[in-house]
């Protein structure tokens, strides 16, 4: 082999080497970046964020912050969540949890409980100050086991004696119903 012919083959396996050491070391370094528009997440590399994201923008902060803390990939995966002082309003696609056991929703703005009924596996439920007016929707949760509804005052206090009669000892009422 001639000494021009080394030298290029010399040259060209050092270029590749650079090249793949290159690449090597920006596949090792990479993240996975969440793509934001308008502060609406819109593509998450872990799954995170899906067509039925949460129209409130509280609840859906406190549903990433939950999956990070639990360490888990899908929000389906949660079994607890507290979203206490929260300013959430819309309880909206919270159905996607599927496998949400204990919800604590206290000290929040909600007066609409409905998106509620399409969680299957709830089990308990902190209510405590809202703005809830209808507490209808829970009367249609068969797994519902524990209910703290303090400071929502404005209840029908037929619907919590229908509510009474479902949880028995397990239901927190508030000081006071409407008649």
């Amino acid at each position: 082999m001639s000494r021009l012919t080394s030298s290029i083959l010399l040259e060209t396996t050092t270029k590749a080497m650079v090249a793949c050491a290159i690449a090597l070391t920006l596949v090792a370094c990479a993240r996975p970046l969440t793509v934001s528009v308008n502060d609406q997440a819109v593509y998450d590399p872990r799954g995170r964020i899906t067509g039925s994201q949460a129209l409130d923008a509280d609840l859906q902060g406190c549903i990433n912050v939950a999956m990070q803390q639990q360490q888990v990939n899908r929000p389906a995966e949660l079994r607890v969540l507290s979203c206490a002082n929260s300013e959430i309003r819309n309880l909206a696609n919270i159905g996607r949890l599927q496998r949400l056991r204990f919800l604590d929703l206290s000290n929040n703005n909600i007066d609409n409980l409905t998106p509620l009924e399409e969680l299957p596996s709830l089990s308990a439920l902190s209510l405590v100050n809202n703005r809830i007016a209808d507490i209808g929707p829970l009367l249609n949760i068969q797994s519902l086991t524990s209910v703290s509804l303090l400071g929502n005052n404005t209840i029908p206090c037929q619907q919590l004696s229908q509510l009474r009669q479902i949880l028995g000892n397990n239901l927190t009422p508030p000081d006071s119903c409407r008649n």
